[in-house]
Formats: C-alpha cells, structure tokens, sequence
C-alpha cells in the first residue's frame, strides 16, 4: 500500500524535471556546431588554395600559375560575399537553423535563445578576440624565429586560450551548458603533462599544430560528449512522456 500511495508522489517529482531535461537538451545539440566548425575549417583550407598559388607565382615568376591563382581567388571572393550577405548581418544565425533543422529536424524544435549582450560586453568581446589572436601570431612567430621552442607553445597558449575560452562560455550562456568547460579543463591538463615531459607534441615544422591539435580536437571531443549527453536528456524526456500518458490513462 505505501508503494501504491507514494507512486503519484514521485510521478508528480518525475513531472517536475521536464524544464530541467528540455533545458540541458536544447543546449547540447551540439552537432550543428560541429557541422559549422568543419564548414568554417574546410572554407578556411579552400581560400588558402589561390594564395598560396599568388605567392608561389610571385616567388617563381610564373606568370601561367599567377593567372590561375588570381582567377581561383576571385572566385573564392565573390562566393565569400555571396555567403556573407546570405547569412551574415541580419540573417546572421540563419545558416545555424537550418543545420539544425537538417540535423535535428525529426526530434522537433528546441533551443535556449541567445544572450542579449549589452554594448560594453560586444565590446569586451571584441578586445578579448582581437587580444587572443595577436598572441596566437606572436607566439608562433616566435617559435618559427627560434625565440621559443615548440615544446612550449601550447603550456604558454594556455595564458590567452582558457581564458578565451571561459568567457565565451559566460557570454553566451545559457546558450551554452557547462559541459563546454570540460575544454579549458582538458586543455590545462594537457600542457601540464607536456611540461612534466610527456612527449604529446611537435617539434620541427609540424610544431605548428601543438596549439591546433588539442584545441580543435578537445573542442570537438567535448562536442561529441554533449551530443551524446542530449540523447540521454532526450530519453529522459521520453520517459516522462510515457509515465504522464500512462497516468493519464489510469
């Protein structure tokens, strides 16, 4: 009898989680980012194809190879400008739903709206990127012009990367759950094994990617994680369906 009579009870604590799960579901559908990452690196990679043509052109004088770099690099441009007016601007986040869509379309519609940002957090915004993009240039600058070993550069990239990091996490929650803070944490530690002489890097001319590698690779491992951590969000929203069509059936 006292199982029988605690039964609603706990339907009723059961009920209670729906914001909670609804929540922590809508902020790890992370596939469409990964999707815009990739999208970003791959459009990135492609634009390096006709500079590298220029200069290559520039260096040997090869005016057949400069023609075809210039022909490739306007092509490139104005499908750049094309895709800004499309989904940049105003339509800005448009190219995020409909990836969404394409993605998640069968589980329905559910997201936590973007934080409004006030003019100074825009601006702080932009000075912590700005700051962080000059310090990626100059530490790689400096370990290519011998000043730093390559060894170092990732324990070093954790003075501006985790920082950055961080705050684009407080700036755009609850856009964003906590699980993306596992990033920064992965990140610290991986320095910390390099600087206790683990060999987890590059030296020589891949010592490029000892700063790459492990940011876009944690990036994308926590990414999956939260993928898959939406699945079980979703499944627990499965079964509280399940559990209110059954009461209501009683």
């Amino acid at each position: 009898m006292n199982k029988q009579e605690n039964q609603p009870l706990r339907d009723t604590e059961k009920l209670k989680e729906i914001p909670k799960w609804t929540k922590r579901y809508a902020q790890n559908r992370t596939l469409t980012t990964v999707v815009i990452i990739a999208m970003g690196i791959i459009m990135g990679a492609v634009v390096t194809i006709p500079i590298s043509c220029l200069i290559t052109a520039f260096v040997k004088r090869n005016i057949i190879l400069g023609i075809i770099g210039a022909v490739l690099f306007v092509i490139m441009s104005v499908f750049y400008v094309k895709f800004l007016l499309k989904f940049g601007g105003k339509n800005r986040g448009l190219i995020d739903r409909r990836i969404d869509k394409w993605i998640y379309g069968n589980e329905g519609i559910a997201s936590v709206p973007n934080p409004k940002l006030t003019n100074k957090q825009k601006w702080l915004e932009f000075v912590i990127a700005a700051i962080v993009f000059i310090c990626i240039i100059g530490s790689n600058s400096l370990c290519m012009d011998g000043y730093l070993s390559f060894k170092y550069l990732q324990p070093i990239s954790v003075l501006f990367i985790v920082p950055f990091l961080v705050s684009q996490y407080f700036l755009r929650r609850p856009k964003q759950g906590p699980l993306l803070l596992i990033c920064p944490v992965l990140y610290t530690v991986h320095a910390i094994l390099i600087v206790a002489s683990v060999p987890i890097f590059f030296m020589g001319g891949l010592g490029i990617l000892n700063m790459a590698l492990p940011l876009f690779g944690y990036t994308f491992l926590v990414y999956a994680i939260g993928h898959f951590y939406s699945r079980y969000a979703l499944q627990q929203l499965k079964n509280i369906a399940n559990l209110q069509e059954n009461n209501n059936e009683c």
